[in-house]
Order: C-alpha cells, then structure tokens, then sequence
C-alpha cells in the first residue's frame, strides 16, 4: 500500500505547481505581508484540498489541469488562513513542525495575514464566474460554523457523536466536497460525475478528520510534524474521548476527567492513551473513519476508469492507513 509521499510522486509534480502558484498569489509591494504570507506558505502540507481539486477536475474534463489551477491555489489560502486562525485562538506555539505564525510575528500581524489570505483566496474563486464564488464562500462559511460550534463545545463532556459529526462535516468534509464542487462546475461536468465526485470528497474528507483525531492520540508526532494530544490539550471532544466517556467505569471515567484537566505530563498522555485503548474507543473510532473512506470509494462507481481516478480511490484507503503509518 502507497504512503503519501509514494502516492504524491504519482501526480507528476502537481504539488511543485501549486506551491509555486501559491507564492506568485500572494505576491504584493507590502515587503512585510509579503514575507509573512510566504512564511505561512513555505511551511508547506500534504494539499490535499487542490490536489482534490485538480484530480476532480481532470476525471470531469479534457482540458489541462493549468486552467484549475487558481481555484485549486485558492482552496488551499483558505484552508491555510483558517490554520492562521486555529493558532491564534489555541495560543499554539508549533504548526507543522516549526513556529506558527503568531509565535514569530505577533498576533495583530497573523490576524491581518489569515485575512489577506482570505482576500486572494475569493480573487481566485471569482475567476471562475459567480457560481463557483458561491460554492467558495458557502464552504468558507461552513467552516466558520464548525469551528463555532466546536468552540463553544470545548471542554463540554455530554458532547454527543451527532454533534461531533456535525462539527466536523462542516469544518473538513463540506470544504473537501466543496473542491470537488467547485472543480466539477468550472469543468462542466455531467450532473452524475459532479454527484459522485462530491459525494467522494465529503465521506473523504469525514475520514480525514476522523483519522486525524485519532492520530492526535496514537500518532507519533515526529512523525505527525506537530504535538500529539494537543485536541485534548485544547479541551477538544472528538470521537475517540466521547466513546470512552461513554463506556469506561467510574473510577476509569473520573481519572479520564483528572486527565483532561491536566496540562503537558507525558506519563498522564501515556495512562489516557491506555484507557481509551481499553475501552476499545480507538477501535471504534477507526472504524467510524474506515466506514466513511469506504463510502468514498463506492461514490467512485463512473465506469470509465482512468489515472486521476485510481489516483483518488488511493488516496481514500491511504487517508485510513495513516494511523498504522504513524502509530
């Protein structure tokens, strides 16, 4: 089975494509927001949603993937300026392996980054006429939702899984559905391919974040390129904390509770992992992910197979994979 980095050598430099366009989006006579966007930027990422973008676009068109290539830049400035975001409101310190933003610039400075890059994000999106706009600030406005939802959630232990679902749909699968959505329309694809190319995208982008949970507590953040337990840190509810609240005794349930209250202690990150382990909580929890790639793979039903297609029934079983990968 391909990891990601065998499965982004199959796409014949298409990342190299889109960091470079990237940089030249962000291009501006500010020396400074300049210098902080690309700071952002060159911090790179697995691109996941332009990738998305343009393997969707490529299975619905003969055109080249070069005439998606700046609604799949600006998918990406989105979902990077909402990183800037999550950093400022976590006070985090690291992002992908090295300082966030706000560490090496200061707040008042990140906020205004995370903003511009919004900015040239709908630059991007309105090139594509005003249908894809809306497909663009609807998906934007989505991920505002869940990210208030989950706020006003953190720390809450009655968290259902219907609601934790919900937040994540509208943080991660929405936005993935919305790159399919977006690429498909500019693309004038049949109603069918468009139909299964989003209903892929939202189950794996459910997967996605059902899996990244997961690793946040199992994963090896070395190999994560960011700290491990840092939802729980944050006093995130995700799947695999609300199943073993639901299911571990009492005595289990109250140090749990201890736990989460605690602030960096390897040895109660080692206990809590045990106990979530024992309730079968990470078992469970992968099979929720599991489930959801799965449905990705069935959406892929269009007959006509191709390499940009294989290409995404990959990346649907490799998204699940990770957690043997990182564990």
């Amino acid at each position: 089975m391909k990891n990601f980095v065998d499965w982004e050598i199959g796409l014949h430099g298409k990342v190299d494509e889109v960091n470079l366009r990237l940089l030249e989006i962000i291009k501006t006579d500010q020396k400074d927001l300049y210098e902080m966007a690309k700071y952002t930027i060159e911090a790179g990422g697995k691109r996941f949603r332009p990738l998305l973008t343009i393997l969707a676009y490529e299975v619905s068109s003969d055109n080249p993937y070069s005439q998606i290539l700046d609604l799949a830049a600006g998918y990406e400035l989105i979902h990077t300026a909402s990183l800037i975001h999550d950093d400022i409101i976590d006070d985090s310190s690291t992002r992908r392996g090295r300082p966030t933003l706000n560490n090496v610039y200061g707040l008042n400075h990140a906020i205004v980054v995370g903003d511009y890059l919004f900015a040239k994000a709908y630059e991007m999106g309105s090139r594509y006429g005003p249908v894809v706009s809306k497909i663009m600030a609807d998906a934007s406005s989505r991920l505002a939702e869940g990210q208030t939802l989950e706020a006003i959630n953190l720390g809450n232990m009655d968290l259902t899984e219907e609601t934790y679902l919900e937040i994540i749909s509208n943080k991660t699968a929405h936005f993935f559905e919305a790159c399919a959505m977006g690429a498909t329309t500019a693309a004038k694809a049949s109603p069918e391919v468009s139909r299964s190319l989003q209903e892929f995208a939202f189950n794996l982008g459910m997967a996605f974040q059902v899996t990244d949970d997961i690793l946040d507590i199992v994963g090896d953040s070395s190999k994560l390129g960011k700290p491990v337990f840092a939802d729980v840190k944050h006093n995130a509810i995700t799947i695999p904390i609300i199943y073993t609240l639901k299911n571990a005794d009492k005595s289990a349930k109250d140090e749990i509770l201890s736990a989460l209250k605690v602030g960096d202690d390897r040895s109660v990150d080692d206990r809590f992992k045990d106990l979530m382990v024992k309730t079968g909580a990470i078992d469970y929890s992968f099979s929720i992910a599991k489930a959801y790639s799965q449905r990705a793979l069935k959406a892929l039903h269009m007959s006509e197979r191709s390499p940009d297609l294989d290409l995404l029934m990959e990346l649907a079983m490799i998204v699940v994979e990770r957690i043997e990968e990182l564990s």
